[in-house]
């Protein structure tokens, strides 16, 4: 699956609902907060087979807002960045920001795009996709 930045990933897509996405993915194997239970967090839904974990806003009538992927499947310019030790990545991807470095983890964000790379001990092994966000209330 390819990222698109600001669209989503592959045919999933931001302000998707959980039906759309039901009707393309089946259920999920995981959902945390369901309907919102905790007052304002997302309901996640995960498909562990995937790599997929998919954010929920129950402000926005439960649209799709974000996306966190560990699939080695999944592409970004040509590139799978899951499973690439830190060097590679910024080898493949020379305009990476780091945001965070904490001991054996560190965040590397993606220029004008809001995608994250999450690596631990040098390796990459998430990547988290957002629309932008200040435009998602309206947009969805």
């Amino acid at each position: 699956m390819e990222i698109y930045p600001f669209i989503g990933l592959g045919e999933i897509r931001f302000g998707d609902t959980r039906c759309q996405t039901k009707s393309r993915f089946g259920l999920p194997d995981e959902v945390s907060n369901r309907e919102g239970g905790d007052g304002g967090a997302s309901e996640i839904w995960r498909y562990k087979n995937l790599g997929l974990e998919l954010y929920f806003d129950p402000d926005s009538e439960f649209k799709l807002w974000s996306i966190l992927t560990s699939s080695e499947n999944v592409s970004f310019e040509g590139v799978n960045p899951i499973g690439l030790t830190d060097s590679e990545l910024k080898k493949a991807f020379p305009n990476l920001k780091l945001s965070i470095h904490d001991g054996k983890f560190k965040e590397y964000s993606y220029p004008n795009a809001e995608i994250v790379f999450f690596l631990k001990n040098d390796v990459v092994k998430r990547i988290d996709i957002d629309p932008v966000i200040e435009e998602f209330p309206n947009k969805y």
